[in-house]
């Protein structure tokens, strides 16, 4: 297939592995380590079905190019009587670069001419 066919870029604008680790200084990627780690324990334990869910909202800053991303982790975890049950939410301000990439470092304005990107 090409990369008309398919409707999707060539290469994602945004580094996902470098996005969840920006996320609220990096205690976003410690809440999703822990709720999977604690979900995936409950659901070997009790053998049922645990769900761990990843939201996120983003809103533009007005008369900026940057977004405030609230994000949240929610879990749910078997335990031996039901089930045991978290949800966290933070948010972050990321700029937004070219393609849509979000990144907390703003991209350069002006390149090594002293000429405006």
């Amino acid at each position: 297939m090409t990369e008309k066919q398919t409707n999707r870029p060539a290469a994602a604008a945004t580094d996902v592995a470098e996005f969840i680790t920006d996320l609220d200084g990096g205690q976003f990627e410690v809440m999703l380590s822990t709720a999977l780690s604690r979900v995936a324990a409950a659901v070997v334990d009790h053998e049922r079905k645990g769900k761990v869910a990843v939201v996120f909202d983003i809103h533009k800053i007005p008369g900026t190019y940057q977004v405030r991303v609230t994000h949240g982790v929610k879990f749910s975890n078997p335990t031996s009587m039901g089930a045991q049950s978290e949800e966290v939410e933070t948010s972050t301000v990321l700029h937004v670069g070219k393609g849509g990439a979000l990144s907390l470092a703003q991209a350069p304005l002006f390149s090594k001419q002293s000429e405006i990107v």
